[in-house]
């Protein structure tokens, strides 16, 4: 069962390590993921009171959203508030199995990350929309 959560425990950390650093996917968006580093800073993890965090060079915040299928780590979204208005998706890591090659792609898990993240938006006062970097390194916009 797919389930969402902002906290992870650290027993997940080399899960979450392969999932961020060593990823196969990665090469596929490795442009994309070299603009971000650039604009945001190399994401690190870390732990914080009994929790594994995400933490990124050039940015005083970031949240986190991680997926869980039973007890699997099966992908992680990095985002934070960049303005009044706006969250911007810093990050997002596949395993390659939920990966849109893999035998769970089924799961669509980047289109219910995106989602789940919209739903949480619009509960954050202010926010107006989601800005979502492409392969192009352009910013897609969307409306909450």
């Amino acid at each position: 069962m797919i389930r969402y959560t902002s906290n992870l425990r650290p027993e997940y950390g080399a899960e979450l390590e392969r999932l961020m650093f060593f990823n196969p996917g990665q090469q596929t968006a490795l442009a994309t993921i070299m603009d971000s580093v650039e604009k945001f800073g190399q994401p690190s993890l870390y732990i914080d009171q009994d929790r594994l965090r995400i933490k990124v060079e050039k940015l005083h915040d970031v949240q986190t959203l991680f997926v869980l299928d039973d007890d699997t780590l099966a992908a992680v979204l990095v985002y934070s508030r960049i303005s009044v208005e706006s969250l911007i998706v810093i990050h997002i890591a596949v395993d390659y199995e939920y990966s849109s090659q893999g035998n769970r792609s089924d799961k669509m898990l980047v289109m219910r990350m995106l989602n789940q993240l919209r739903q949480c938006a619009c509960h954050i006062k202010g926010i107006e929309n989601i800005r979502l970097m492409n392969s192009s390194s352009e910013f897609i916009v969307y409306p909450v």
